[in-house]
């Protein structure tokens, strides 16, 4: 079926968690003949910070943090006070692929002391080769599940420590790694079935052109709102899937909102959560009701805390793939700007 006589179609759908960890499987068959890039695919912000601790080591990722003195001899407050505004989740690997997440974030660094691989986000989280073989356990009893690894920063790794990592990921992951595809026309989950892959990485370092499982970072455009403005958050989204996107290629689009550390300070006592993620997923819950995939709609949309609202965004993500694709930008409806109610 050409994916442009697709029609809108009225179809029961199934919200029970029980269906969230296989909904690439239970997807409706035009759906599965999709591109991957034309489909709406939940993903999480940092996904695996859940694995920090107020006790964890500060990491490497912010310069300013990691080479303080003031944090180094200020540490149980501080580690605190990093802890409260750098976990952006819930819940762990696991738990996230029950609720339906399928693209993960990740933020990988060295740690000195003993010259293994962690997850990091302000203060270190667990080691890489725990995620990866929790991913592998899931998709050996999931096998029409596929998900997108984002490596969007690596810090702190030289070239053996690159090594170190992408022997984990042939290590663990192996045959389910999908070889890098330029032309993603064809690209659908039956296409990914059919040759028994179930993993794409994303690998934002020179080091991906020379592996060819490695897809390189300009393949999945992924702009940073930079804003604590739910409004202008909101607005930064609309205008990411109507102008921004790029023929042919993934798309993510970041619902999330970023505190400066004057911010912070002004809101010491409080939490990323509570001060601004609660509200900010409320409204990109009401902001996602209209919305349509495609090549002209949404792609990948990730938040932070998944588990919002009994995991109502990722819900509302997947719904959104029992609706028609926006296949040309002539479909796209004019906008009126967003109020935030």
């Amino acid at each position: 079926m050409d994916p442009t006589d697709l029609v809108e179609v009225d179809l029961q759908f199934d919200k029970s968690k029980k269906c969230l960890d296989r909904w690439m499987e239970n997807l409706p068959e035009e759906a599965q003949s999709l591109p991957l890039h034309c489909l709406a695919i939940p993903g999480s912000h940092d996904s695996l910070s859940c694995s920090l601790t107020p006790h964890s080591d500060v990491a490497p990722d912010d310069k300013e943090l990691y080479n303080s003195f003031f944090i180094r001899a200020t540490s149980c407050l501080s580690k605190r006070v990093i802890y409260n505004w750098c976990c952006t989740q819930a819940f762990d690997c696991k738990q996230q692929l029950e609720a339906g997440i399928r693209y993960f974030d990740l933020r990988v660094t060295k740690k000195p002391e003993d010259g293994l691989l962690y997850i990091c986000h302000g203060l270190y989280g667990t080691e890489t080769k725990n995620v990866l073989e929790t991913l592998h356990e899931f998709l050996d009893t999931h096998p029409k599940e596929v998900v997108l690894l984002d490596f969007q920063h690596l810090y702190e790794m030289n070239h053996f420590d690159h090594h170190k990592l992408l022997h984990q990921l042939m290590e663990i992951l192996g045959p389910m790694l999908c070889p890098y595809v330029a032309d993603l026309t064809e690209f659908t989950l039956s296409w990914l079935w059919e040759r028994g892959f179930q993993v794409i990485v994303f690998y934002r370092d020179p080091v991906a052109q020379y592996h060819p499982f490695l897809w390189p970072g300009e393949s999945i455009p992924n702009p940073w709102p930079n804003t604590r403005s739910i409004k202008s958050l909101l607005a930064f989204l609309t205008g990411g899937y109507e102008r921004r996107r790029e023929a042919g290629k993934f798309f993510v689009s970041q619902s999330i909102l970023t505190p400066n550390l004057l911010f912070i300070l002004r809101n010491i006592f409080g939490t990323l959560r509570n001060v601004l993620v609660n509200e900010s997923n409320r409204q990109l819950l009401k902001w996602l009701e209209d919305k349509h995939p495609g090549p002209h709609g949404l792609n990948i949309v990730m938040c932070d805390f998944v588990d919002f609202n009994d995991c109502a965004i990722p819900e509302a993500i997947v719904s959104l793939n029992h609706k028609a694709p926006i296949m040309s930008a002539g479909q796209l409806r004019k906008s009126s700007q967003y109020e935030v109610v």
